[in-house]
């Protein structure tokens, strides 16, 4: 993996924490659906398929949340 070198100062706690900040938000928020998407698999900038099943998730939500886009679909 490569590095931005503005990036080399950022520490992993900090990252956590981040990571953290944002999940608490989003579990709370209720002002638009949600879709959260686990990027560790998927590429949609590289990917047309990956772009594709993000959209496709987005347009088949039924609820006000909903996660786990991974790369297959549940």
């Amino acid at each position: 993996m490569s590095h931005i070198a503005i990036e080399g100062p950022i520490s992993d706690a900090f990252l956590r924490a981040l990571c953290d900040s944002y999940n608490e938000f989003f579990y709370h928020y209720d002002h638009a659906p949600v879709l959260t998407v686990g990027a560790e698999n998927l590429n949609p900038l590289d990917s047309d398929a990956d772009l594709a099943l993000i959209a496709e998730r987005i347009e088949t939500m039924r609820g006000r949340k909903e996660s786990n886009v991974q790369g297959t679909l549940l």
